[in-house]
């Protein structure tokens, strides 16, 4: 059938029409449908069929994909092309290279301090900037999400309103967040379900696009490009939705660990063995990282589906929390349940060194590189603390408190040295240094 695979099959879109039949007060016509079409007659009344045609009717947002000449990969799957230039074309932005990097002792931490606070009703689960540091998004164990103006945080004024979306559309709490390259499309997850967000419209109050996953969502990541979603959850298998036509690849690469006689070619082909807690494209869309329950990282190949790296037993066994990928795709920097983050060597999957110093043993956190990865941030349970440490040396430089409970979620601004956390305490957090507030308000 033409476009076939396009449309839902009709085991899922008859026990739809019976529902929302039966939903309407036709529970004869219901049970007649059902028997003609060999359905279950034990369907419960369900408006989700006329909720689905409402999102399709109101979709009205053209996701336009970013200019891929801008996004030029400047990495191999395997590492770093050749790249002599550590400071990024067009900016000041400096890049780790330890290879070329002074070997000069670690300066203080950067003098950063709560700027903001904002109230969700439950915990702030987790935090993300815009790919342009103007805006930034927490999403909260209420099933709310609030979209904050960085320029109007870094105000300090009663007269000024940060907060410029309030957005109420999930059931369950929001497990991830991510902004569209193009600025205007947020991602947001909770419970099997992604969540698409218009920010344009200023009276944004639904998603006008949703992807089911099979599994709980437990993290999102769009492609630099802005045409491909990345999901990780608690299956073993990546999922990568296409964001226009809402297909899901799921390559036979992703599906399931490659049968070898080779114990170490298995774990360096396969998938992973328990659940994914975070996933991530790198800087250039070329390749992407998973971090697992099973306590291994894997870098994937973005077009071929195949894993050009493993680290297994990344945290001493225990679950792996967070990765990421550094601007020039030579390091991995990850955190887990052991209770120290740490920086890997891309290429040859040796570990360089680790950060000591901050507790992690009961809940996921973030571990993060400052916008010029001069810094590594994370947060210790203990003391309900952000920690920041030199990233070339591990020392660790300074404590950030401020929050009254654990922290859940942190996020880098990808253009300064600014922050955003949320946790228990229910409360977002902006942090930036005194020179942010000045340039903000210089005329």
């Amino acid at each position: 059938m033409s476009g076939e695979k396009n449309q839902m099959r009709q085991e899922d879109v008859i026990p739809l029409i019976v529902s929302q039949l039966a939903e309407y007060g036709y529970a004869q016509l219901a049970q007649v449908v059902a028997e003609q079409t060999h359905t279950s007659v034990s369907i419960k009344p369900s408006s989700r069929l006329s909720e689905m045609l409402y999102i399709a009717r109101e979709e009205s947002v053209e996701i336009e994909p970013t200019d891929l000449s801008k996004i030029k990969a400047v990495t191999t799957p395997t590492g770093p092309a050749d790249e002599d230039d550590d400071t990024e074309a067009g900016t000041k932005l400096t890049r780790l290279n330890l290879d070329t990097d002074p070997k000069s002792p670690p300066g203080p931490g950067p003098s950063i301090s709560t700027m903001y606070t904002t109230t969700h009703k439950e915990a702030v689960t987790c935090t993300a900037f815009s790919k342009d540091g103007r805006y930034a998004v927490s999403g909260s164990a209420d099933a709310s999400l609030k979209i904050v103006d960085v320029n109007k945080m870094k105000l300090v004024n009663d007269e000024v309103h940060p907060v410029i979306r309030t957005l109420y559309d999930h059931v369950s709490p929001v497990t991830d967040v991510d902004f569209h390259p193009n600025g205007l499309v947020l991602a947001a997850s909770s419970d099997t379900v992604v969540k698409l967000y218009d920010l344009s419209r200023p009276s944004v109050k639904r998603s006008f696009r949703y992807l089911q996953d099979s599994h709980p969502i437990n993290s999102v990541s769009f492609h630099p490009s802005g045409d491909f979603l990345l999901v990780g959850s608690e299956a073993e298998t990546v999922r990568i939705f296409d964001v226009k036509t809402l297909q899901c690849f799921t390559p036979r690469n992703f599906s399931g660990p490659t049968h070898s006689s080779s114990a170490d070619n298995s774990a360096q082909q396969g998938a992973h063995r328990s659940g994914i807690n975070h996933i991530e494209y790198a800087p250039t869309g070329s390749v992407f990282i998973t971090a697992s329950q099973d306590g291994s990282i894997k870098v994937w190949d973005a077009i071929s589906g195949k894993v050009v790296r493993t680290i297994d037993n990344a945290h001493s066994g225990k679950g792996v929390t967070t990765a990421t990928i550094s601007r020039n795709g030579k390091y991995i920097l990850s955190g887990g349940f052991d209770s120290v983050r740490k920086l890997w060597d891309l290429g040859s999957g040796k570990l360089i060194h680790g950060f000591q110093g901050a507790t992690q043993q009961n809940e996921k956190q973030s571990t993060v590189f400052s916008y010029n990865e001069d810094f590594v941030f994370s947060s210790d349970e203990s003391h309900n603390a952000i920690v920041c440490w030199d990233s070339r040396s591990a020392t660790l430089l300074k404590r950030y408190p401020g929050h009254q409970s654990r922290i859940r979620s942190m996020s880098a601004s990808p253009t300064e040295n600014a922050l955003v956390s949320g946790g228990d305490d229910n409360r977002l957090r902006f942090w930036c240094t005194p020179l942010a507030l000045a340039d903000t308000r210089a005329p």
